[in-house]
């Protein structure tokens, strides 16, 4: 068997402690946007799909 640290173990499997907030995204959160127009976007999406 494969044996690990517990240093290697990801960080979200930690319990929450008492008392800490968990973030949650705001229900009218909205990106900032790119200033690319729609073509610019289309053009890009077509370079890298080929």
């Amino acid at each position: 068997m494969k044996k690990t640290s517990i240093a290697a173990v990801p960080a979200a499997l930690k319990p929450h402690e008492h008392g800490e907030v968990v973030k949650r995204p705001i229900k009218e959160w909205k990106p900032y946007p790119c200033l690319l127009t729609r073509a610019e976007i289309q053009t890009i999406i077509a370079e890298q799909l080929g």
